[in-house]
């Protein structure tokens, strides 16, 4: 019965990869769940938790939950992950989650930038790779271009405003970390890697530029009329998890930059009340 179970679910999974790549607006409204999510599951069980809630921001364990000292309190609110089964026999099982909405503990959100140029300073100063200006045009009249051979981004001049900026930088991260996502899938195999084709990635890197600045509160860019992939649902899956390995890691350096910036302004204004009360003593 148990096995039943974890195949509707792997099911629905499967099912519901193809429906968000249908269209631009059902990948919409997936990438805006993942945007909003705090917990680090995998992509398949952020399917599972976004087709039980929809409005779900961080999901734990009940006993996760109870070890930080928060009590659940709708046990019927349940969103069921899968977790690898330590039993041999079955190779995944369900697991019981519940959403922070189910229990006494307050929500919390993602850092918000109050306009899009604080957002662009914080995104040159958290770049996957060295960023380039170049004089002249750049491949395909882009204003911005993640080159995958030199491992840099190039940019010129020709933003109408900053956060159009956003947008081109965040699209360069994306196929930054989806080139990597693509090797990193490869290694360990026999077949030589390819090198990375953009043009294939296009509306996906849009996507995880959609997606980052819906969780950081900046206004997002169109994503392009999406057409349906094709292969299997495993083909499909793969790209969803592309999409979520890509917009974890850039906010992985947008939060740790932050980070690194509230120390600097804490330690820098330190040693200015330090320095000022020195010279009061003399």
């Amino acid at each position: 019965m148990a096995e039943d179970f974890v195949k509707q679910l792997f099911d629905f999974i499967n099912g519901s990869a193809e429906h968000h790549l249908k269209s631009a607006e059902n990948l919409k409204g997936f990438l805006t769940f993942v945007a909003n999510m705090q917990s680090n599951v995998t992509v398949s069980n952020k399917i599972l938790a976004y087709g039980y809630n929809p409005n779900a921001t961080d999901i734990h364990t009940k006993e996760e939950w109870e070890q930080s000292g928060i009590t659940v309190q709708d046990e019927n609110a349940v969103i069921y992950n899968l977790q690898h089964s330590p039993d041999r026999k079955q190779k995944y099982v369900e697991r019981v989650m519940y959403d922070i909405s189910s229990t006494n503990a307050t929500p919390h959100s993602f850092e918000r930038f109050p306009d899009a140029g604080f957002f662009a300073e914080r995104l040159i100063i958290s770049a996957p790779c060295p960023i380039r200006y170049k004089v002249g045009p750049i491949s395909g009249s882009r204003k911005a271009c993640f080159d995958a051979e030199k491992g840099i981004i190039e940019v010129t001049h020709g933003f109408r405003d900053e956060e159009q900026a956003c947008h081109g930088l965040l699209r360069e991260f994306a196929h930054f970390y989806l080139c990597e996502n693509e090797h990193r899938d490869k290694r360990g195999k026999a077949e030589k890697t390819k090198p990375y084709e953009r043009d294939k990635h296009g509306v996906e890197a849009q996507a995880v530029s959609y997606a980052v600045c819906v969780r950081y509160g900046i206004n997002p860019p169109e994503i392009d009329v999406l057409s349906p992939p094709e292969g299997e649902a495993e083909d499909k899956r793969r790209i969803l998890e592309g999409l979520d390995y890509s917009i974890f890691r850039i906010s992985q350096r947008i939060e740790e930059s932050g980070r690194q910036q509230r120390r600097f302004l804490s330690e820098e204004a330190g040693e200015n009340q330090s320095g000022g009360r020195t010279q009061e003593r003399g």
